[in-house]
């Protein structure tokens, strides 16, 4: 059949995982205060926090892309289960 569509579900499944974890990662990844009396120590504590809140940022939108992915993957399944089942004759 010309213009058929082929989606790998179980393709999308794994994306997902995969970008869950990638999100994990990112909020588990934390860097500490400063850990010097000196006056650039302020800097790096102030340098930190901005990265912390950007991956913070990453990840809830990792996260919610890999939702994305799970829950399109599904919708398609049930899409293409009933349109299949919906057929009953195929004429030519």
């Amino acid at each position: 059949m010309a213009d058929e569509l082929d989606v790998d579900t179980a393709g999308l499944r794994t994306a997902a995982a995969n970008s869950e974890a990638t999100g994990a990662a990112l909020t588990d990844a934390g860097f500490s205060g400063a850990t010097s009396s000196q006056p650039s120590g302020a800097g790096v504590s102030a340098v930190n926090s901005a990265l912390t809140s950007v991956r913070m940022r990453q990840s809830q939108r990792i996260t919610g892309q890999a939702d994305h992915l799970s829950t399109g993957g599904a919708r398609y399944d049930t899409t293409d289960e009933g349109g299949a089942g919906a057929i009953t004759v195929v004429s030519v």
